[in-house]
């Protein structure tokens, strides 16, 4: 059964049962991930799943239901389900479903090149990866991981309302992680890249070699002493700690009270270098969407403009709570999963300034390169962290040796205050990103 007779099928089955307006959510998603050890293919992982949520008013209350089957069974299972559940839940805040707008904007994120890259090109290309990376050095000791993942999903919300918003999507990403040692030490180094659209735009050789490069530079690490040093945080560090800043801009976030910017619109919450953005139009990024998980167009709003803070994210619900509308950021982890509320493709926003000229422009300082102990060592609330760092000395502009057994301590929101510099290096590989960041100083102990 297709899902348009589906839908129809299930409309027709809730009304006649009592239900008012009715919605589904319909999620699919195939992947192949190949894994490849010592020169041959460790794992090859074909899986597909997916399914469909219902939503419906019963009684004037909002009833769900959700199944993996598409068929004519699950259509009575998911009507019944939802008036049992609507006759049980007790609704603070009635729920409306959204009739969709008359226009909205086009991304092209399906690619049929990338959905038909065979396995063997998969299996090429991962084998070129380890075989690279072991190549690239007589440090290079053992690839832990090598692996290439193809995904293509869909997927369509529909109501009685009117809403009826589809979309497709690919992606393609091959990512590398390995170890060097010099006998003395031993250091890992990885790096991964993606595409959506054309397969040949990945340089796997590359992203071997900047992995191996990596490991290689961190051997013969020491650590330093006890200090307060300015800090450049590399753009994948640094995205780090933006990822966990971005959890306060969550409308749903403020609402439950975790959000120390909560009370805090239209106020000044960063220096002036410091604007935080959300952007899912933008072409071939992850994260792009032209409606969110509940069919609201999304939009590019500036959460954070030149220290100040502007509006938080939303989905319909937190957003009238708010006094405010939705700004696209409905959310769905699955289509069994409760509207959330979350980024697209969240970015500080870059500066003029290459991450070069700024390790150029610090007499003395720390250059950090990896950050462990972000689930831990991170309070999202306080702001204030505590990660185990690995990075580099920088002595008169240029990068000196490398350090590790070190802790870098401090708070995200005294970091957005103190930001001497903001390089132009952004790179979106995920809904959060940030370029690299140089704070004035931070505390860093060590011997």
């Amino acid at each position: 059964m297709d899902m348009q007779e589906f839908q129809r099928k299930l409309f027709e089955k809730g009304k006649d049962s009592g239900f008012g307006d009715m919605e589904i959510f319909y999620s699919s998603n195939k992947s192949t991930v190949v894994n490849v050890l010592d020169h041959e293919v460790k794992s090859y992982v074909n899986t597909e799943q997916g399914g469909v949520s219902f939503r419906g008013l019963y009684n004037n209350n909002m009833g769900y239901s959700y199944t993996e089957k598409i068929d004519e069974k699950s259509i009575n299972f998911l009507v019944a389900e939802a008036m049992g559940n609507a006759e049980i839940m007790e609704m603070n805040d009635q729920e409306e479903l959204f009739a969709g707008v008359d226009h909205y904007e086009t991304l092209h994120r399906y690619s049929e090149a990338i959905a038909n890259v065979s396995p063997q090109e998969l299996i090429d290309a991962a084998l070129t990866m380890e075989n690279t990376a072991l190549t690239a050095s007589v440090l290079v000791k053992r690839v832990i991981q090598c692996a290439l993942a193809k995904s293509e999903g869909e997927t369509i919300i529909a109501n009685t309302k009117g809403l009826n918003c589809h979309s497709k999507y690919t992606n393609l990403s091959a990512g590398i992680y390995l170890m060097a040692s010099d006998g003395k030490q031993t250091a890992t180094g990885g790096e991964y890249d993606f595409t959506l659209k054309d397969f040949s735009k990945l340089n796997f050789k590359e992203i071997a070699e900047i992995a191996a490069k990596e490991a290689v530079a961190k051997l013969d690490a020491d650590s330093i002493q006890t200090g307060n040093y300015p800090i450049i945080f590399r753009y994948d560090t640094a995205t780090q700690l933006v990822r966990s800043f971005s959890t306060n801009l969550s409308g749903e976030v403020v609402e439950k009270g975790f959000s120390r910017l909560q009370g805090k619109l239209g106020e000044k919450i960063a220096g002036d270098n410091v604007t935080i953005i959300d952007d899912p139009l933008m072409e071939d990024i992850p994260g792009a969407a032209v409606f969110d998980a509940e069919g609201y167009p999304t939009r590019r709003n500036e959460l954070v403009k030149e220290g100040k803070l502007l509006r938080f994210m939303h989905n319909r619900k937190t957003g009238k709570k708010a006094g405010t509308e939705s700004t696209g950021n409905a959310g769905k982890s699955g289509y069994s999963a409760p509207v959330s509320v979350g980024p697209h493709n969240l970015y500080l926003q870059p500066g003029a300034a290459s991450l070069a000229e700024i390790i150029e422009s610090t007499d003395n300082g720390i250059f950090i390169v990896e950050l462990q102990g972000a689930n831990a060592g991170i309070n999202a609330v306080s702001g204030d962290f505590s990660l185990y760092g690995i990075g580099f000395l920088i002595e008169n502009g240029k990068l000196g040796r490398p350090i590790n057994q070190i802790t870098v301590a401090g708070n995200l929101y005294e970091i957005l205050n103190n930001i001497e510099a903001i390089a132009n290096d952004l790179h979106i590989k995920d809904t959060v990103s940030s370029p690299s960041i140089k704070v004035k100083s931070l505390t860093v102990s060590g011997k």
